[in-house]
């Protein structure tokens, strides 16, 4: 996996995520419902379903997912992410995504699991980031964007 940044949009698995998101979810090339987006990513294999009981592989895969989200609440678009070094044109004509109350506290679970073992890093991904450079910038960018998820209207 390659990566160039502690954001999960800045690795090669955020980035496969989006460019499927912008292949297979979009309604029209306008609308985007986030329930329907992770049931497409949990039958392709890319996402774990809400009574996995091992959900430490799609970690970064949630956290993209979250990016996703605080990324169009604060913004409204998707066509490109600050450092992504990638432009989806696939995501350039979005004009409504839809966060459904059900589809957000399933993100709003993973991260706090993800949260939860930071300081332990029992898991794969936390661990992984214990042993980098970027480690203290990256808990503060996870308590951060999972706030800001908390804070997310359902819409």
């Amino acid at each position: 996996m390659a990566r160039w940044g502690y954001r999960a949009m800045e690795s090669d698995t955020g980035l496969d995520i989006l460019q499927y998101i912008g292949s297979n979810c979009m309604k029209e090339g306008k609308e985007l419902s986030l329930r329907d987006t992770l049931k497409a990513l949990q039958d392709a294999g890319m996402l774990d379903s809400p009574d996995c009981k091992n959900t430490e592989p799609f970690d970064e895969a949630c956290v993209a997912l979250t990016e996703l989200c605080v990324h169009w609440a604060e913004t409204a678009e998707l066509c490109s992410y600050h450092n992504s070094r990638h432009a989806l044109t696939e995501l350039a004509g979005l004009k409504r995504f839809h966060m459904e109350a059900d589809a957000l506290g399933f993100l709003r679970r993973r991260m706090e699991e993800i949260q939860d073992d930071i300081d332990c890093c029992e898991r794969e991904y936390a661990a992984f980031w214990f042993e980098a450079a970027d480690y203290y910038d990256w808990t503060c960018y996870i308590d951060r964007i999972t706030s800001k998820l908390a804070a997310l209207p359902e819409a």
